[in-house]
C-alpha cells in the first residue's frame, strides 16, 4: 500500500527562494551579455532599441524587493479564488449574477455573451485580473528612470492586450458562432460533392 503524505517534506523558505531566483537572474544576464558581445555577427539579436535592457532593469528592481512580488502574487491567487467561488455559485445557480467588472469603455466585452454566459464571463474576469495585477506589478517598481518606466509600461500593455481573450475565436463568443457558422459553410459542399 502506498502511503502519501499531505505535507511537504521541506519547508521552501521564500527568501531562499527569491535569493536563488535573483542568482539565476543576474547570471542568465551575464551569460546573454556575454554571449551577444562575442557574437556580433548575430545582429538580428541585438537590442537597438533597449527593450530587453529596460526589462532586466524591470527584473532586477523587482528582484530587489522580493517580499511584494509574493504579496502581489498571493493577492492576484486569493483574487482568483473569489472569481472561481463566484463562477461556481453562478454554474450551480446560487446566484445568476455576474460579478462583473466595470469594462462599459472597453469595446472588446461590449457583447452580452461576456457577462450573461458564465463561462466567457469567467474568461473575461480572469483575464482583466490577470491584466491589471500585470500591469500593477510592473507600475510599482520604483527607481527605474522615467523613460525606461515608460517603455517597460508600453510594451507591457501590448503584451497584455495581445493575450486579451477577444483576440482569439476559441475564447471570443462574438467571433465564436460565427467562425463555427463559416466552418461548416466551407465544408458543406465538399460533403455535396461526394454524395453525388
Amino acid at each position: 500500500m502506498i502511503k502519501h503524505s499531505i505535507l511537504p517534506k521541506k519547508v521552501i523558505d521564500p527568501v531562499q527562494l527569491s535569493l536563488g531566483l535573483a542568482g539565476i537572474a543576474v547570471r542568465s544576464q551575464r551569460l546573454m551579455m556575454d554571449f551577444l558581445t562575442r557574437r556580433p555577427d548575430l545582429g538580428g539579436l541585438s537590442d537597438p532599441t533597449g527593450i530587453g535592457q529596460a526589462f532586466l532593469d524591470l527584473t532586477a528592481k523587482m528582484i530587489a524587493d522580493p517580499m511584494s512580488i509574493a504579496q502581489m502574487q498571493l493577492d492576484l491567487w486569493w483574487k482568483h479564488v473569489k472569481l472561481l467561488q463566484r463562477t461556481t455559485e453562478r454554474l450551480t445557480g446560487i446566484t445568476n449574477k455576474s460579478d462583473h467588472r466595470p469594462v462599459a469603455a472597453d469595446r472588446r466585452f461590449r457583447h452580452s455573451a461576456w457577462t450573461e454566459n458564465f463561462l466567457f464571463d469567467y474568461i473575461k474576469q480572469s483575464y482583466l485580473l490577470s491584466a491589471e495585477a500585470i500591469l500593477a506589478a510592473v507600475n510599482r517598481v520604483d527607481g527605474l528612470d522615467p523613460k525606461t518606466a515608460h517603455k517597460v509600461d508600453f510594451y507591457t500593455r501590448q503584451f497584455v492586450d495581445a493575450m486579451a481573450p477577444s483576440n482569439f475565436i476559441a475564447t471570443n463568443p462574438e467571433v465564436l458562432p460565427n467562425h463555427d457558422r463559416d466552418r461548416r459553410r466551407e465544408s458543406s459542399p465538399r460533403a455535396d460533392k461526394s454524395a453525388g
